[in-house]
């Protein structure tokens, strides 16, 4: 058989072996997936002999690299899926039952496929065990034609004339090549020599009235030639008697059939191998017949057909309009019109039908299958149909999901922004207002955190119900995010009825839900801006009632606020500083500063943390306070982190070759970077190979609330760098909200003390008492404690009479540019005899 299965149309005579060739290249050709066949030897070693050339198809490998590991899994299947898959194997090994193939598999581009099927066990003679599967590509339901290579060769007729006693009398070229023999070795030698002992039978040219081992008449007899050199092949010999000249001869026709006994030992194998791939399948196998009076029949069905349609091939090759009993009318008429078309082109004909099922429901089916004409005229398909209803369903579930937010089942942000083109071109016409109410839930997230998310998704919920009630049908309610969403108010003729609606929105949405036996008071604060007035299009009148919003929670819970010039100018202002220091990361108008930190007991310089510092052309020296939000709101933050850290590793890197004291440098990195840490650490691994230096001579801070916003995240993250030999701190604590078992978890170095508690610590006794009990926690985690802004004599002697390792302040040096700071290292300044200013 060619490696390809023609899709043009083939006349074969029906009933002829070509027509079971043509059926099974058909059938192979149209099964969506990969058909296997795999081995465990008796030392348990698991190979795969065979692949059908689906995998080529579906992964993108040829079977020939389809390599497996040392448990026997092939490589191609998901890291994640493989020991179930090998245990799944062992069990069908063990109980000779059926092997569930279910498992994620790469494909050479690097895809991942879900591909599920079924393979059939039996036992070898040598206690291998052998299975036969089928795996299908379930993710697009794809499917990969299976090509049958078969390989049919004649062997040449030989003709040999015998004598009444059986010898040979005559032998033509074809009989001498067949058994490699001369005339003069073949000539005069009784038939039987020329067959393996098994067959030489006295009775052979016997009447086969008188002897069952007669090979005289009755057709063409299956004998094993035996050739001069001693090898034996198979051998169809056809033997007539003849009566010449009143003499009694035997003429036969002889022929090798060893490959066509091959061929037809490997078309019942691989038809056994396909009868068991059909039938365990999710889906149905069939050769479809449309005859040229418009009869449609199934002239092979697999037992699939039973759980797909509820009821069994039989039925329906008997009756194949239960099929289409099954079909609406539309879908009939479709499906009619499908096949028609196929059968005027002779392309392969791609289905998509739903039926009703046994369970009473909609099943939607999907296959392919490919036309053969015949000499009657009738064409024929040989395919693959199987039952797609899952995917179906996720399909419309997807795109349910691609316009509502699942949790609340509200519209999201698309749905809005296309109901909202709806509402202003009605808005024009009518000469009416719209409202856009931007509105974020108050403290969400403190219930989420002391009672859990699902209470907190529960009180979500119950808010959303009641403000969705609380709006007209035409209104509307999206969920954007969160705890946030966008109204759509419409229909209102004048502000002032727009602005009565809008009050008794905000106070509808100032509640109480109960959940779970509890009572919780939720407020909410809302930003408006109004159409035409604010804006004409949805996303200016978001932007501009989010800017509303963010001004309504800075005056505190329930608040409310309209749109104003105002706000649009501040709101410019933020864009204006972002698109600045954009600038200012591509102009190199940043740099780095250094601040030294001292050893409290040698006094020497035992590290410095790196500090961004902008001076822009236009606005002079720019505070950190001020850029640094607007950073991290933009994005920017990323790209101002990796130039400090390239900076300060190659800063470093080279005062140390210059024989400076080597100290490390921190640099400090925002709970963005941490959410995102691939980023980061990929950026550390860079700028360490670039400059060559160590990495113990770098370190991160991260403040103390970025740290505990995700602490598992941040946990794993530090653990990371601290395994790449990177140190890490926690800045600014005190100022967050830090459990002691979360803390207790990070593999950290440091606790940095933030300075609004460092201050006053001398004078203050409720900072002397947070300082000392801080203290006193880091040495009990075995961390160094490291005070910041220490600026005064008498907070420096109150801190190291409490025992703190580290200090950083004015009160030894300010930040300083790199020139300064490498002159400070070079003088060796300690803590006493430095310049404080």
């Amino acid at each position: 058989m060619s490696d390809r299965v023609e899709s043009s149309a083939t006349t074969v005579p029906t009933g002829s072996p070509e027509e079971t060739e043509a059926r099974l290249k058909g059938l192979i050709a149209s099964l969506p997936g990969i058909a296997f066949c795999r081995r465990r030897s008796s030392d348990g070693a698991i190979d795969y002999p065979w692949f059908s050339d689906g995998v080529r198809t579906i992964l993108g490998f040829s079977p020939e690299t389809m390599g497996v590991n040392a448990k026997g899994c092939l490589h191609v299947i998901h890291w994640a899926d493989r020991d179930q898959h090998v245990a799944e194997m062992r069990r069908s090994a063990e109980l000779l039952k059926p092997c569930r193939e279910e498992y994620r598999a790469i494909t050479a581009a690097g895809e991942v496929r879900w591909m599920r099927g079924q393979s059939i066990p039996r036992r070898g003679d040598d206690g291998s065990v052998l299975w036969d599967g089928l795996v299908i590509d379930v993710t697009d339901e794809r499917r990969a034609d299976l090509r049958l290579d078969m390989l049919m060769d004649h062997a040449e007729d030989s003709i040999l004339v015998l004598d009444t006693q059986g010898r040979i009398d005559t032998a033509n070229a074809a009989a001498r090549r067949l058994f490699g023999r001369d005339d003069e070795s073949l000539v005069g030698q009784p038939l039987a020599a020329l067959l393996t002992p098994a067959h030489r039978h006295a009775e052979l040219l016997d009447s086969a009235d008188i002897s069952p081992a007669s090979i005289v008449g009755g057709g063409p007899r299956d004998l094993t030639g035996l050739h001069r050199d001693g090898t034996t092949f198979a051998l169809e010999l056809s033997t007539s008697e003849v009566r010449l000249d009143g003499q009694r001869l035997f003429v036969g026709i002889g022929r090798d059939v060893t490959r066509r006994r091959q061929t037809e030992a490997a078309l019942r194998e691989t038809e056994k191998r396909l009868r068991a791939i059909a039938a365990n399948m999710p889906g149905i196998v069939f050769q479809r017949v449309l005859w040229p009076n418009g009869r449609v029949e199934f002239t092979y069905v697999s037992e699939g057909c039973r759980a797909v349609l509820g009821f069994g091939p039989e039925e329906l090759m008997a009756t194949p309009d239960r099929f289409f009993d099954r079909l609406s009318e539309d879908e009939r008429l479709a499906f009619m019109a499908g096949l028609g078309r196929s059968a005027r082109a002779m392309e392969p004909f791609d289905e998509e039908i739903s039926v009703l099922g046994p369970d009473g429901r909609c099943h939607w089916l999907r296959g392919q299958s490919r036309p053969t004409r015949r000499e009657g005229g009738e064409v024929v398909w040989d395919g693959v149909i199987i039952d797609v209803t899952d995917r179906k369903l996720a399909e419309q579930r997807l795109s349910f999901l691609a316009y509502h937010d699942p949790l609340t089942r509200l519209p999201n942000r698309t749905a809005f922004l296309e109901r909202f083109e709806t509402a202003r071109d009605e808005a024009r016409r009518q000469s009416s207002l719209l409202g856009i109410v931007s509105l974020g839930l108050d403290r969400l997230g403190v219930i989420n955190a002391t009672m859990g998310h699902d209470v907190g998704d529960q009180v979500l919920m119950g808010v959303a119900d009641l403000i969705r009630a609380s709006i007209s049908p035409n209104d509307m309610m999206a969920r954007v995010s969160g705890d946030h969403f966008l109204l759509l108010l419409t229909g209102y003729d004048n502000r002032r009825i727009l602005e009565d609606a809008l009050d008794r929105l905000h106070a509808q949405a100032q509640t109480t839900v109960s959940v779970a036996g509890q009572d919780f008071d939720v407020s909410a604060a809302s930003g408006v801006a109004l159409f035409p007035r604010d804006g004409e299009d949805a996303e200016t009148l978001i932007k501009n009632a989010d800017a509303a919003l963010q001004r309504a929670k800075g005056q505190g819970t329930a608040s409310f606020q309209m749109f104003t010039k105002e706000l649009s100018t501040r709101a410019s202002k933020t864009l204006s500083m972002q698109n600045r220091l954009r600038r200012a990361v591509d102009h190199g108008e940043l740099s780095a500063h250094y601040q030294p930190q001292v050893d409290l007991i040698s006094g020497n310089i035992v590290g410095m943390e790196a500090l961004v510092r902008w001076t822009s052309p236009e606005l002079g020296p720019v505070s950190p306070a001020d850029f640094i939000p607007v950073a991290e709101e933009s994005g920017l933050i990323d790209i101002i982190c990796e130039f400090m850290l390239d900076t300060c590793t190659r800063q470093t890197r080279d005062w140390q070759l210059a024989g400076l004291p080597a100290v490390p440098v921190a640099v400090n990195v925002s709970g963005r970077q941490f959410q995102y840490a691939r980023r980061l650490i990929g950026a550390c691994e860079r700028v360490l190979a670039a400059t060559g230096l160590e990495s113990r001579w770098l370190e991160l801070e991260l403040t103390e609330t970025s740290a505990m916003r995700d602490a598992d995240n941040a946990i794993a993250v530090v653990q990371r760098l601290k395994e790449m030999g990177i140190g890490c701190a926690i800045d600014d604590f005190g100022t967050g909200y830090s459990s002691l078992s979360v803390l207790k978890r990070f593999p950290i170095q440091k606790l940095k003390i933030d300075r609004s508690f460092v201050m006053d610590v001398a004078t203050d006794p409720n900072d002397a008492a947070i300082v000392d009990a801080i203290i006193a926690m880091a040495k009990a985690l075995k961390l160094k404690v490291v005070a910041e802004g220490v600026e005064r004599q008498e907070d420096l002697d109150f801190l190291r009479e409490l025992g703190c390792d580290q200090i950083q302040g004015y009160i030894f040096s300010r930040p300083l540019p790199a020139e300064a700071m490498r002159d400070l290292l070079a003088r060796g300044h300690r803590l006493g005899t430095a310049p404080r200013g």
